[in-house]
């Protein structure tokens, strides 16, 4: 009888995406990938910054929620635009597919820079995890 490993832990997992996301990033950026004037400099986390609420059922993950969250001294900004909103569910699910959850509720924060969305942290559970490591809540 075939014994399948046990999947990792969450925090194991989504380490993993956020980390392989952040090794595209920097490719790309080394790489010169952006337009037809040169390389794309790294411009950091400038940008509107979104908290995106998702509920996910056998691998599927429905966004519930999307808030706007201001850094200090900027006013708010509104409901995101429709093309930012279709950035936002395809950049989660993305994310949410690569760290392989598959039932419950996740809170992703995301910015919308000059070269695109940044997932800056997410929680799955009681775990969350940034960009520069995980902890839990």
């Amino acid at each position: 009888m075939k014994h399948f490993p046990d999947p990792q832990p969450v925090t194991e997992r989504l380490s993993r995406a956020l980390r392989d996301l952040s090794a595209v990033e920097r490719w790309a950026a080394h790489t010169g990938i952006g337009g037809p004037d040169g390389p794309v400099v790294d411009e950091g986390w400038q940008g509107p910054r979104f908290g995106v609420a998702t509920e996910s059922c056998d691998g599927m993950h429905e966004v519930v929620g999307i808030t706007w969250s201001a850094p200090a001294g900027v006013g708010p900004c509104g409901e995101p635009a429709e093309t930012d909103r279709v950035v936002l569910h395809s950049s989660v699910r993305a994310l949410l597919d690569l760290a392989e959850h598959e039932s419950g509720p996740a809170h992703t924060v995301v910015v919308l820079t000059a070269r695109g969305p940044r997932v800056l942290s997410c929680r799955l559970g009681g775990t969350t995890v940034t960009v520069t490591g995980a902890g839990t809540d």
